[in-house]
């Protein structure tokens, strides 16, 4: 078939081919002229309208030769349409249910700090004992005690979704505005208590975290930036020249940075980067640190554009001395909005050469972010896990999950009461209280994307609180 030819050849050139298995066929009518925008295909490309392929930033239309011709469009989408199945395929393994209610767990929860919550940032500060989290409704970053007693607050700039707590002042990333845009409103900014935010780096494309390290061995702490951005961003490490002046350079100058980390893969006492890419060309990249200020980018992680890739972290999982790596595919906040069995947290294993093999695939509809943590204290690694699109319909318990290691990675789910009271977002795990036991802290976002019954809406607009503590008890027993 001549329409599957052309779509191996034009849909695998910028990322991982999307088998038209992935998604139904009504979702893929949805999808297919959306993505027809994006490959400047005629007839569909129209780039003075701000949700098309130039995001919102408009510019001249391109010249006729470059636009992709819409008789080779037409065949691609008949095969698509006429290879699709008719129903998303559902998950082939039937777990057993979540059991409601968290052993050794309090929970404490935060309301009316803000009218409706949008809350972008969830931190512990393990080391004097507080909590910080953001609202993008606030323009503040608020500090709790260990009881959510909001104890004081800090202005900053719409939208902070990273902070660096090991520094004072403490530096805070924020996007500069919450909605999908082109626009350079994002910073890198230091808090000072009672005074405007003191800009550092300015004018990025929604920044979402940062990372912070010695690059080049000069003795000054650099910072390696994910600019998400939206149809434009990069990622980028940007050279510290001393007084806080940094020169940028960009690693990948592509849309969808998510998260980096900082670690030595090949052991040559030079500290690589390694990093999360989440539009479009989906997948895990290290960044071999060569010397000089020169890196080497290789990808080690690809995955197809539609299973929403949205958080990674590096794990010593199986605990033989390689860094492993924990990933999280759930975004489901732009065109195919179904449900996808894909969709769930993987561990892929390090083989001693910085090659990854999935070892471990555990389904969540809609995942946003888990976190590994020896939630028991029995020595081995648990995770908790939360979903921004869960099956609110038939499994709203996926929002929220503890899933205990109960040996050999075979894992037994848990949630709390309330799970339902807000929408999880964000997550964050530490020993909050220096008692021995990690706690769970969970920040709630009122949005209206993706399929949430109404009801659930009306809930949470009227009454639904900022965050959540769940409180490991387990040592004070």
């Amino acid at each position: 078939m001549e329409g599957e030819e052309l779509s191996h050849v034009y849909c695998a050139s910028c990322h991982v081919y999307p088998e038209p298995s992935l998604l139904n066929k009504k979702t893929w009518s949805d999808v297919l002229p959306k993505i027809a925008e994006l490959m400047h295909v005629d007839a569909y490309y129209n780039p003075f309208d701000i949700s098309g392929p130039e995001g919102d930033q408009p510019v001249t239309r391109a010249r006729k030769d470059q636009l992709f011709p819409y008789e080779k469009w037409e065949k691609i989408v008949l095969y698509y349409m006429s290879t699709a199945p008719e129903q998303q395929p559902g998950r082939v393994k039937e777990w057993p249910p979540i059991e409601t209610g968290l052993k050794n767990f309090t929970t404490h929860s935060l309301y009316d700090r803000v009218d409706v919550p949008f809350t972008t940032l969830v931190k512990f500060d393990t080391i004097r004992h507080r909590i910080f989290f953001a609202d993008g409704s606030a323009d503040k970053l608020f500090i709790s005690d260990t009881h959510l007693k909001v104890v004081d607050s800090f202005p900053v700039f719409t939208g902070a979704t990273d902070i660096n707590l090991e520094r004072n002042p403490i530096p805070v990333i924020t996007m500069g505005i919450l909605k999908p845009t082109d626009g350079k409103l994002g910073k890198l900014t230091l808090a000072v208590k009672g005074k405007d935010p003191l800009i550092i780096i300015d004018s990025m494309q929604r920044p979402v975290h940062a990372a912070y390290a010695d690059l080049n061995g000069d003795l000054k702490e650099d910072i390696v930036i994910s600019e998400f951005g939206f149809r434009h961003g990069s990622l980028a490490w940007f050279e510290n020249e001393g007084n806080d002046h940094y020169k940028k350079y960009l690693l990948r100058d592509l849309p969808g940075a998510t998260r980096s980390e900082i670690f030595d893969f090949n052991r040559d006492g030079k500290p690589d980067i390694i990093a999360l890419m989440a539009q479009a060309d989906e997948g895990i990249f290290i960044y071999y640190n060569a010397g000089n200020g020169k890196f080497r980018e290789e990808m080690v992680l690809r995955f197809p554009p539609v299973y929403g890739s949205n958080y990674f972290q590096l794990v010593d999982f199986n605990k033989d001395g390689f860094m492993d790596i924990l990933t999280t595919n759930g975004d489901n906040a732009d065109y195919s909005v179904v449900l996808k069995a894909y969709h769930g947290i993987r561990i892929f294993l390090n083989d001693g050469t910085n090659h990854f093999k999935e070892n471990i695939f555990l389904p969540v509809y809609g995942i946003q972010k888990a976190v590994p943590a020896d939630i028991d204290n029995d020595g081995d690694f648990d995770m908790v896990s939360i979903s921004f699109f869960p099956d609110y319909e038939k499994h709203p318990e996926e929002s929220f999950i503890y899933w205990e290691n109960t040996g050999k990675n075979d894992f037994r789910r848990f949630t709390f009461e309330g799970v339902a009271d807000g929408r999880w977002i964000t997550l964050d795990v530490g020993d909050m209280d220096k008692d021995g036991d990690q706690d769970i802290i969970l920040g709630n976002a009122v949005l209206s994307a993706g399929n949430v019954p109404a009801t659930y809406m009306t809930r949470w607009k009227k009454h639904s609180p900022s965050v959540v503590l769940l409180e490991n008890t387990m040592r004070n027993k």
